[in-house]
């Protein structure tokens, strides 16, 4: 092999067998009968098979050329027949009753326990793109990944099994005939473990590309480009460079292909074909008819005996490195499970009804390696105040809402509420204190309710939901729904659903906030899509419904910050003016000129 296998993963055996014993230990842990069943059907399948075709051969050749009863033939034939129809009746049950419910159990947990693992990753980890890539891979691989673990788990009990009878066989008739079998194996393990090893290194090298031609495949099927790749020229360019993410396959295949042909010759066909079948066959001719050494039933039992137990080593062989494989794959999802948050939960439990004031002290962060994105800012929001932030793209005020909300965890100062660092405070108990809405909202393919509600419990629901979403501007549109609040979002699942503009979809996102009980409402250009004047009556809602509670808002729109008790001007991540919308328009500088320009265009 050349300079390129240096790239090669590689793994103990120690730590390959860690892994597949970590994937079946979450098998034990969710179902632990339906592994044992597996097994033991597997164990019975191949003694089933071994006395069949093999002890068979042996004992009813051995009765007619030494003279034997036909009596005792029947009766070892009744014998065979009984064991060949349990099986047949258990293969069935397991096939399509026992294997289909448990595996569905299974992947369900598996992916329930992947789902929660996905909830706590830091927001931090999102932004690191070949961790992201590793995410989304155990996320995408940990059910297929399993299924072939089960199965090859599956041949693997069944295979050492044949193997384990064959060999008891041979060691009663024919000792020299394993050593023929066991040169094979040791030829064949090597083989298939270069070739595993060659695959996973093929398939980390296609994933990059898998994951772009996945993204133009979304582009031409989702709702979301429908009308952008129809009004617009872009339909032409995106086939290019679809056609040019393609072309980047084909020498990656070439570069591995020559060598996996290489492997799988020696491993498949010189090691098993010429060396088992060739050989020993003609050494058990002669053994039989030059040196009478063995019965005619007694050779022809070996030579199956020996094809039995060439395939079981093969199989054998063939799995080790597909289970190298698999542990390579499940050493990502073993360190996906195995993640820690490095923002860590305190604590101290806080009620809603204990917030007093937030203060920020001279707080700096920064994305990974970059600039600072905050530098040196301080605040502090009390209860019932409402806050504007405001500054131009880029200056740092969506991140500061990540920070308050503690997404992210500053990298020097603190963040206090009621003048206790927010890092000593639980999690959870924390960010209960906030209700929420980014510019980039998500509503889910559920129905309304669900999406006002967010599995936020109250006595009477509906018809705080039916509340918050008249606050929010959305009781007329929701007027003239039948369903009213048990309505569908969007039609991906169900052809009664409806999909909602714009504007709609904003205030549905933005009635949460009415619905949740809370002291901080925190809005991050939450009527980026709402006209005007609807956004000016939504404030005026919102002031209205959120009078006992502190209201943080960002928004470009600065017609709204007139209703703010203060204003902070952001610039480059600095706040560089504060104080009331009086103050600032005193003080004539950024927060004037930006407010003054605005509103030249409205009257205009």
């Amino acid at each position: 092999m050349n300079k390129d296998n240096k790239n090669l993963p590689k793994m103990s055996i120690k730590r390959s067998i860690s892994n597949i014993f970590f994937m079946l230990g979450i098998v034990m842990k969710y179902t632990p009968g339906y592994f044992i069943i597996m097994c033991l059907f597997e164990i019975y399948s191949s003694v089933e098979v071994f006395v069949e075709f093999t002890y068979a051969s042996k004992y009813l050749l051995d009765i007619i050329e030494n003279g034997g009863s036909f009596g005792k033939a029947v009766r070892f034939m009744l014998f065979i027949l009984a064991i060949v129809i349990i099986k047949l009746l258990w293969a069935p049950v397991m096939e399509n009753s026992i294997t289909p419910k448990a595996r569905e159990t299974l992947y369900m947990k598996l992916r329930l326990e992947m789902y929660e693992k996905a909830v706590s990753l830091d927001l931090n980890r999102y932004d690191n793109p070949k961790y992201y890539n590793e995410f989304v891979w155990s996320i995408s691989e940990a059910s297929g990944r399993m299924d072939k673990i089960l199965n090859d788990v599956g041949k693997f009990v069944g295979n050492i099994t044949r193997i384990f009878a064959n060999g008891v066989f041979f060691l009663a008739f024919d000792m020299l005939g394993i050593a023929f079998v066991l040169v094979s194996l040791v030829i064949n393990v090597a083989g298939r473990s270069v070739v595993g090893k060659l695959n996973f290194a093929r398939d980390g090298e296609l994933k990059p590309i898998e994951r772009k031609r996945s993204y133009f495949n979304r582009i031409f099927y989702l709702n979301d480009y429908a009308k952008e790749i129809r009004l617009n020229p872009v339909e032409d360019m995106l086939k290019e460079e679809f056609n040019e993410t393609n072309e980047k396959v084909y020498p990656i295949i070439k570069k591995y292909g020559k060598k996996q042909f290489l492997a799988n010759f020696v491993s498949s066909y010189i090691a098993n074909d010429v060396l088992i079948t060739v050989v020993y066959l003609g050494y058990l001719v002669y053994k039989t008819v030059v040196l009478k050494a063995f019965t005619y039933g007694s050779m022809i039992a070996l030579f199956q005996a020996s094809s039995s137990l060439k395939n079981s080593l093969r199989n054998v062989a063939l799995l080790f490195p597909e289970f190298q494989q698999h542990s390579l794959y499940v050493e990502k999802i073993r360190t996906f499970l195995a993640f820690e948050s490095e923002i860590r939960s305190g604590d101290k439990l806080i009620e809603s009804n204990e917030f007093k004031e937030l203060t920020i002290e001279n707080i700096r962060f920064a994305y990974g390696n970059d600039a600072d994105t905050i530098k040196d800012v301080s605040m502090s929001v009390k209860a019932g105040e409402k806050i504007a932030i405001v500054g131009y793209n880029g200056a740092g005020k969506s991140t500061l809402i990540k920070l308050i909300l503690r997404l992210y965890d500053v990298n020097s100062g603190a963040i206090k509420v009621n003048g206790i660092n927010i890092k000593e405070y639980d999690k959870k108990s924390y960010s209960n204190l906030f209700a929420t809405v980014f510019q980039d909202y998500k509503l889910f393919a559920t129905t309304i309710a669900d999406n006002v509600k967010m599995d936020v419990a109250w006595e009477n629901e509906y018809a705080e939901i039916i509340k918050a979403l008249e606050h929010s501007g959305f009781g007329e549109r929701l007027e003239s729904l039948a369903d009213g609040v048990n309505t569908k979002l969007t039609r991906e699942f169900d052809e009664d659903g409806i999909n909602l503009s714009g504007g709609e979809a904003q205030k549905v996102a933005i009635a949460r906030t009415f619905f949740k009980y809370c002291p901080v409402i925190i809005l991050d250009e939450p009527s980026s899509a709402l006209d005007p004047i609807s956004e000016y009556k939504l404030n005026e809602v919102m002031m209205q419904a959120a009078a006992n509670k502190a209201v943080i808002f960002i928004s470009h729109r600065l017609s709204s910050t007139i209703m703010a008790d203060r204003i902070y001007m952001f610039e480059k991540g600095r706040i560089i003016e504060q104080g009331s919308h009086e103050e600032l328009m005193k003080l004539n500088g950024k927060y004037a000129e930006m407010f003054n320009l605005q509103a030249e265009k409205y009257r205009n």
